[in-house]
């Protein structure tokens, strides 16, 4: 239902940039080279992909896009309905993994090296979430950090979660799909989030 903004410790683009390269991929560092999977309820999957608990999503400014005050939970809640669909603001969550990783600086590439800089200073480590999404020169969009798992979206936009619900069939269900039939609405609740426009391609 919320993170520490200490451990927010970059955004690209910083918040109100006025000419962020719309080549670019937005992207937010965290100080903890694990905190994206730091409470991901899930295990990795055959292939060792292991889903994050959060990911970066980026919106386009426009009619049916809105990021309203806290409601009845503890978050602001990022709303995508009408004429705005959310197949083409949100990302693809099955693919989620692959936008994020942990950054360590090591000697070398060996896992002794690697070990020892994830367990030493914490300026030698950090985790960073990317958002896939390709911008539109000269457009204004905003970017939320928000669950990935539809039991933590319902926890963080207040809704009563069951204790039946933490251990159904379902309960690793993701936040949001696109299959099989993309949904008109999407409710969210946002963790950190920023607003930037692009500049010239």
């Amino acid at each position: 239902v919320g993170l520490d903004a200490n451990q927010v410790i970059r955004t690209d683009p910083r918040p109100d940039s006025q000419d962020f390269e719309p080549n670019c991929f937005p992207s937010v560092e965290f100080d903890r080279a694990d905190f994206p999977w730091l409470f991901t309820p899930a295990r990795a999957d055959a292939n060792g992909r292991l889903r994050p608990w959060l990911c970066l999503v980026v919106v386009r400014e426009q009619d049916g896009i809105s990021i309203g005050p806290v409601g009845q939970g503890p978050l602001p809640v990022l709303q995508i309905a009408a004429p705005a669909r959310p197949v083409d603001e949100l990302p693809d969550l099955s693919e989620c993994w692959a936008w994020v990783h942990g950054q360590a600086a090591a000697l070398d590439s060996s896992s002794a090296q690697v070990q020892a800089a994830l367990g030493g200073a914490p300026e030698l480590s950090l985790s960073r979430l990317l958002c896939p999404r390709r911008l539109d020169a000269n457009t204004s969009y905003v970017a939320c950090v928000v669950p990935t798992f539809e039991l933590a979206r319902k926890a963080g936009l207040g809704i009563s979660v069951q204790d039946s619900e933490t251990t159904a069939a379902d309960a690793l269900a993701a936040a949001w799909s696109m299959k099989p039939t993309a949904p008109t609405q999407v409710t969210l609740p946002v963790y950190p989030q920023w607003r930037f426009p692009t500049g010239p391609g």
